[in-house]
């Protein structure tokens, strides 16, 4: 039995981290380190046991439950089929993977293939879109658009920047600038990200020049997946607004030098119940005392946590772009 751990970041917005545990025909999922979504993947010899009708299509994963420590497995509902047996197996002996490996998150990142919106301009990368982890994984898109995010719009606030006529809300001003920057006929170019921090150029959308082949240096990457230096001061507060506000996901990357790593920590501290939900998969903290503080704090305040909605809900899979929030 073939298994594979890993992790991957959520994106397009950046909103945390998936850790996966993968075996040839299942696979589990965690946003947290505690609960684990199991699915059985609807792949099934068509050569004796699948209807003429059924042979040539391919059918998303099928939901075989939850698991957590605490409370065990709770079954998704699945309807009797022709299978229904197999993906019974299946997802026990995914179920007993998980048992074993659950204790050893966070994994490590295997997105190394990473889709960036470019620079109108210099054509440096401006903020990251997506990421894959093979290159059979590279895809072509037409929608070009940076976004802040459906909850970045409910939660975010800066006292930065005054609202634009047209734009209700802090993160449309945050899309709008960013977007404005990548121009009318906006480019993407997809890098492989070597172990260093280099970042080797291969095909692209919409690319203008020889840029395919190009091996950029890491400070070219912004590290928080958003460009940071703006011409404009009041942009560039913003955008630190937004990092300071997305603190308790950025915590989850593995590659934050101390002194980011401490800074993050302090505008996190803010963020108490979201720290509490995610603190178990932060692959090094510097300041304890800090999120020891938040964790408390979350412990005490009201279990109605309207800021972490999102991450308590199963993630949603596309078959083709792979693990994704709403």
């Amino acid at each position: 039995m073939n298994i594979v751990c890993y992790s991957e970041r959520i994106l397009n917005p950046f909103r945390g981290v998936m850790n996966v545990i993968a075996l040839d025909d299942a696979e589990a999922v965690t946003t947290d380190g505690v609960n684990w979504f199991l699915y059985v993947r609807d792949h099934f010899d068509t050569a004796d046991d699948t209807p003429e009708e059924f042979a040539d299509v391919d059918n998303p994963d099928i939901r075989f439950g939850s698991w957590n420590q605490k409370d065990g497995l709770k079954r998704a509902p699945v309807l009797p089929c022709y299978h229904y047996q197999e993906i019974q197996i299946r997802g026990e002996r995914l179920l007993e993977v998980v048992r074993h490996y659950a204790n050893d998150v966070p994994f490590e990142f295997r997105d190394y293939y990473e889709l960036w919106l470019l620079e109108q301009n210099t054509h440096q990368p401006l903020a990251l879109l997506d990421s894959v982890c093979c290159d059979r994984d590279v895809y072509h898109t037409d929608t070009l658009t940076w976004r802040a995010g459906n909850l970045c719009r409910h939660q975010f606030k800066s006292e930065q920047t005054q609202l634009i006529s047209g734009l209700e809300t802090h993160a449309d001003i945050l899309g709008h600038v960013v977007n404005k920057r990548a121009g009318n006929k906006p480019s993407a170019q997809w890098f492989l990200r070597e172990e260093n921090g280099y970042g080797y150029g291969l095909d692209g959308i919409n690319l203008v020049g020889e840029l395919e082949g190009r091996e950029l240096s890491p400070r070219l990457f912004p590290r928080m997946f958003i460009e940071q230096h703006w011409e404009d001061e009041a942009m560039a507060a913003l955008i630190n607004d937004f990092i300071a506000w997305q603190s308790p996901w950025l915590l989850l990357l593995d590659f934050l030098k101390d002194a980011q790593r401490e800074a993050l920590e302090l505008a996190a501290r803010k963020h108490a119940l979201l720290v509490d939900k995610l603190h178990l998969l932060y692959p090094k903290v510097i300041n304890d005392k800090l999120i020891k503080a938040a964790r408390v704090e979350a412990m005490l305040r009201n279990t109605n946590k309207d800021e972490d909605k999102e991450s308590s809900q199963p993630p949603n899979y596309n078959a083709s772009l792979g693990w994704r929030t709403a």
